[in-house]
């Protein structure tokens, strides 16, 4: 009987193990933004990016940049943080970016780096 019990068990055992499907779900490559194509606004686009993960650590008084709204283009328009001549090389787009990153915390998602970087591309205009 505990033959039979311990077969059971173990035939149940293993029929759930079968049963486990864990389907991946990767993040699609974002395509790039072309630079001469629709203006991508400052005010609707991207400091929406900052608001929903950056401006937790990066408010003032805190680490810089300050990313809130209505200060956060004054605190990146330097050439630390934008590079327009080598849009893939600032710093607002490279140190929290999906691949490669040395931002601790939060990095962006491939479609909010491909907007910021087509921004960037586009002038970096305060609009």
């Amino acid at each position: 009987m505990k033959r039979i019990n311990r077969s059971v068990i173990l035939f149940l055992l293993l029929l759930a193990f079968a049963g486990c499907k864990y389907d991946f779900i990767l993040e699609e490559e974002a395509p790039p933004v072309d630079p001469s194509g629709p203006e991508i606004s400052y005010a609707t686009q991207i400091q929406p990016i900052f608001n929903a993960g950056c401006v937790g650590c990066h408010k003032a008084g805190a680490t810089p940049p300050n990313l809130v709204s209505g200060s956060s283009y004054a605190a990146i328009n330097t050439s630390k943080y934008i590079n327009t001549s080598t849009p893939a090389e600032s710093g607002i787009y490279k140190v929290p970016g999906p691949t490669g990153t040395t931002h601790r915390h939060k990095t962006y998602t491939a479609s909010e780096a491909a907007l910021i970087l087509g921004w960037i591309q586009q002038g970096a205009k305060n609009n």
